[in-house]
């Protein structure tokens, strides 16, 4: 598995008729569950990708955690004889983090978290410290605001941002 999009696949293996839904709200919540649908037991192996930023990647098959190491940049391969029922219980810590715009500047960053990228939506100029931007706190389902010293600050995903200015790079002291 790759995009984490709620989605349902269905093919036939050897003889069986398999079908493996995805529920998630990725990537604004860290939880994606796939659950299975067989006509009769089948082995298969599923390899779900670990983002290079999900360094404490979980994966839980049926409530129970599995050995596959969930490595960040890699696939984590699951292989077992999967029965109508089977769950994949797969979760993706979205951990807030700064990327400089490059390394010649250092104090001009984005703000992440997971795999969105947060846009400060601009009233004033703002300068924040570091620990403010990685304390972002969410506002609403798909907002997040961090407390500058002077004001709050909404930080949205591109995909809400409507008619307000905004700024992907922000200056941190």
């Amino acid at each position: 598995m790759n995009l984490y999009i709620p989605s349902t696949v269905h093919w036939t293996h050897n003889g069986a008729q398999v079908s493996l839904s995805q529920k998630s709200d990725y990537p604004f919540e860290p939880n994606i569950e796939f659950e299975w649908t067989v006509s009769k037991p089948a082995e298969l192996a599923v390899n779900l990708r670990i983002p290079i930023w999900a360094g404490a990647a979980s994966i839980s098959v049926n409530g129970k955690r599995v050995s596959a190491p969930a490595i960040p940049g890699s696939f984590a391969a699951i292989r077992r004889e999967w029965k109508t029922g089977d769950r994949i219980e797969f979760e993706l810590p979205m951990s807030a983090r700064l990327e400089p715009i490059d390394p010649r500047h250092p104090q001009t960053v984005a703000l992440l978290r997971g795999p969105l990228v947060l846009f400060a939506i601009k009233g004033a100029a703002d300068t924040f410290a570091r620990n403010q931007l990685l304390a972002a706190k969410r506002a609403g389902p798909r907002a997040w605001q961090v407390e500058s010293a002077n004001r709050s600050v909404p930080f949205l995903p591109f995909t809400i941002i409507e008619d307000e200015r905004y700024s992907t790079y922000v200056k941190v002291t």
